[in-house]
């Protein structure tokens, strides 16, 4: 061990046979750490005079100047939309942008993390390809003192501020519309399993056919992933005798699948099959017909994460921002 005043956080787990983030956790007060261990580690802390937050005070005063932004994909407008907020916040605070995508793969989304550490970042926003991984490394940097906010999706597991849009409320409103409109029989397209967004999606639809005292039929979900080849599993439910009348998509690409799956099979959107996206990508308002889709407001998203990453009076709470959706019917419903 090093001499008083000079551990880091990392010195205190390896002592103790423990990881950076227990240390963090029983220091700061945070959950799931039993009071046996919080006892020996704020012991350890003090006999070795070890700050918490001293090396997040230090990068503050020798900032580089730059955030780190990480995403999924570039090729969807809502992540592009995403970015344009934080570099609006970003230009106005003086802050350079250092931006890649994970392509959707968690080891290249964890180097990604762990090279903008190594570049002295000020911050990292992230947006999750999934939260099925271990992302207990993504606290470790955090306890380093570079500040993350997650985007977009949540993961239980990272103790940070998270902004996120309300899922739930906008698959509810997607479904209550279709159900006011007196269909019953909607195939729901789920998204990628591994992701909150898919889940809270699911869920909202589920409770739109709740508060209605209605059930909804479980062969009716299918998986929107493209290994389970959802074109195939939706033309068969629309050619069975349990055929839906509408369809609630958990993304737009999701919805034009579906609306190009049931042009092929000789069927019209809206009179035979009705359709609801989610995203309010570009292209939804020059489909045809034009999609219904609930809106994500992106561009705020991205704003407001940049806010919270660099409101350093209050770095220390964890901020649970969600920002609410819009239904916006067009002609496919």
């Amino acid at each position: 061990m090093k001499t008083k005043g000079s551990v880091t956080i990392k010195d205190l787990a390896k002592e103790l046979g423990v990881s950076p983030t227990t240390i963090s956790r029983a220091l700061n007060g945070g959950e799931r750490i039993s009071e046996k261990t919080r006892k020996k580690v704020q012991a350890l802390a003090k006999q070795y005079n070890y700050r918490p937050n001293m090396v997040a005070r230090n990068l503050q005063k020798q900032s580089t100047k730059t955030v780190g932004v990480i995403i999924p994909e570039f090729n969807h407008n809502f992540f592009s939309m995403m970015l344009h907020g934080v570099e609006e916040v970003a230009r106005k605070l003086g802050y350079q942008m250092m931006i890649t995508t994970s392509g959707r793969d968690y080891e290249q989304e964890k180097k990604a993390c762990f090279s903008m550490a190594d570049a002295k970042v000020d911050g990292i926003l992230i947006a999750l390809s999934q939260d099925m991984e271990d992302y207990s490394y993504l606290n470790d940097i955090r306890d380093e003192g570079i500040p993350i906010v997650l985007l977009d999706r949540i993961c239980e597991d990272i103790d940070t501020s998270v902004v996120i849009t309300d899922d739930f409320s906008g698959a509810f409103k997607a479904v209550d519309y279709l159900l006011k409109k007196g269909h019953q029989k909607i195939l729901h397209m789920k998204g990628d399993e591994g992701i909150s967004t898919t889940f809270n999606r699911y869920m909202g639809f589920v409770e739109a056919f709740k508060r209605r005292n209605l059930n909804f039929d479980q062969d009716l979900v299918i998986s929107g992933n493209l290994k389970h080849n959802p074109k195939e599993a939706l033309k068969e439910k629309l050619l069975s005798d349990n055929s839906p009348t509408a369809i609630f998509a958990s993304s737009d690409y999701l919805a034009f699948m579906a609306l190009e799956t049931i042009t092929s099979l000789g069927l019209k959107v809206p009179e035979d099959v009705s359709i609801i996206g989610y995203a309010d990508e570009p292209i939804s308002r020059y489909s045809t017909p034009k999609l219904s889709t609930i809106k994500q407001p992106s561009f705020e998203m991205g704003k407001k994460a940049l806010e919270i990453l660099f409101d350093y009076e209050k770095q220390d709470e964890h901020r649970h921002v969600v920002i609410d959706t819009e239904l916006v019917v067009r002609e496919s419903c």
